[in-house]
């Protein structure tokens, strides 16, 4: 990694959160929630879509089993972890034994490892389950990084994992729910894609279900990878990133494919995903009202609704909550930047989950 390319873009990131220091004031309701993060998202949008993938690793770590294990240890509870065939680990936040668990698979765009603000938040909702009187616990897949391990690989490992769950330890699904958080939603939905009408790539683990998952949640999906849409444009200055480095992303995880109804999930039409409710007995989508992503959730909500309906479901068990002026994975971010207690939006997902359990 370059260290005079590092300096650059500290530099850039540098004078884009001293712009905003002064002129946040001024953006009113294209800004972010509060002037607190309204500033740190202007250098982080300013690092983000600077960065090369090298620079990203230096920052961020190689894996998530490098941030789970550090995660841990700072906050004092055991961590455990599970080795599938392939060598493909999953990390648990919890008893292992627990009753329900929830699959999660990280964002990132597929190429840098989950973040403490990530694992921060699954604890807390697994602290809140649990408080509730309910034995609960988080699965976290680490996945192999893109650009060196593209697509499907991930999907590989997520269909190995459930294939592990289902199969060799016998879990029940309907004790099962999954979800994922922007790229980690995608790979939520590739899953669902491959279960529907299993992947041509025959290394890819067939899964199959003897009955619905308890539910699934996506917290702002990657779904699409238009750089086009108006949101783009009316939320510029109240997300994270822009379009830069979703391009560097897409690209990484796509590599030489031309991607398709599994990696980008809003290309398929409303009749693939019929049968869906056979898969999962409720689907909770979450997108921030301040994201750049949200165009392009709104539609795949609309399109996903379609097939769910048609294929016999109620349309009332898919669920969208847009929560306004948040930005992609504001309730993540939110304990990314050192909040202790969660978010409004961290305690909606919360409250949706709660009742499902």
């Amino acid at each position: 990694m370059s260290s005079l390319g590092l300096v650059s873009v500290q530099t850039k990131t540098l004078l884009a959160t001293l712009i905003r220091l002064f002129t946040s004031p001024l953006s009113g309701s294209r800004g972010a929630q509060n002037y607190f993060k309204d500033v740190m998202f202007a250098g982080m949008r300013a690092q983000l879509g600077n960065l090369t993938f090298p620079q990203e690793r230096g920052l961020n770590g190689d894996t998530t089993t490098d941030v789970y294990n550090k995660f841990v240890a700072a906050k004092g509870i055991p961590g455990k972890s599970l080795t599938l065939p392939s060598g493909t680990q999953a990390h648990w936040l919890g008893d292992e034994s627990a009753k329900d668990v929830f699959i999660w698979f990280h964002g990132g765009g597929y190429c840098v490892p989950s973040n403490p603000g990530n694992m921060g938040f699954l604890l807390a909702l697994k602290d809140a389950m649990v408080a509730q009187g309910h034995s609960f616990a988080v699965l976290v897949l680490t996945y192999d990084l893109a650009p060196e391990n593209p697509y499907p690989a991930q999907l590989r490992q997520a269909a190995e994992l459930m294939h592990h769950l289902l199969e060799v330890e016998k879990r029940n699904p309907s004790t099962l729910t999954i979800g994922g958080d922007s790229a980690g939603g995608n790979l939520t939905l590739a899953l669902f894609s491959h279960i529907l009408h299993p992947h041509p790539d025959p290394s890819i683990p067939r899964v199959s279900l003897s009955s619905p998952l308890r539910a699934a949640i996506l917290v702002s999906p990657w779904v699409s990878f238009d750089l086009t849409w108006d949101s783009f444009r009316t939320n510029a200055q109240s997300d994270i990133f822009d379009g830069r480095l979703l391009k560097r992303w897409s690209g990484g995880f796509l590599g030489s494919s031309t991607g398709d109804k599994y990696s980008e999930p809003l290309t398929a039409d409303p009749d693939w995903w019929r049968g869906l409710h056979g898969l999962t007995s409720e689907v909770l989508i979450w997108g921030g009202g301040g994201e750049v992503l949200l165009d392009g959730i709104k539609e795949f909500y609309w399109k996903i609704k379609e097939g769910w309906v048609n294929g016999g479901a109620e349309g009332k068990k898919l669920t969208i909550v847009v929560d306004p002026r948040c930005a992609h994975e504001e309730m993540i971010v939110h304990r990314l930047l050192g909040y202790k207690t969660a978010s409004p939006s961290e305690k909606s997902i919360e409250k949706w989950l709660q009742a499902r359990l």
